[in-house]
């Protein structure tokens, strides 16, 4: 089970933070910070593996990149799934398509470009 944290911060402390974290998400770059070691699965994360992992012309979805370390509970997966989507259509579109199809677990379905 997750829980959540809420916490209030200065404007300036806010723009670090949003410096510091790039392209990943703040939720994301505060987790890697606050737990270093740990996997951390992130959108722009996925998005680096599935270039390094798959060959020009292959199909995968995001559980597959990570194979036996994708541990997002289902509510927390379909917001990354989202998230990832957004970006591989908005910044990696020259390299990562979506087919428009899913696999038998109901994931999407990517393709290397």
């Amino acid at each position: 089970m997750s829980k959540t944290i809420k916490v209030t911060v200065s404007d300036e402390n806010y723009d670090d933070l949003v410096r510091r974290a790039g392209a990943n998400s703040l939720q994301d770059y505060i987790r890697s910070v606050l737990f270093p070691g740990q996997i951390t699965i992130t959108p722009l994360d996925a998005v680096q593996r599935a270039l390094q992992k798959y060959q020009k012309g292959k199909l995968f979805s995001v559980p597959e990149i990570y194979g036996e370390d994708w541990n997002l509970p289902n509510g927390m997966a379909g917001q990354f799934g989202r998230k990832f989507f957004n970006l591989v259509t908005e910044e990696y579109q020259t390299k990562i398509r979506f087919t428009g199809n899913y696999n038998s677990k109901k994931h999407a379905v990517y393709e290397i470009l």
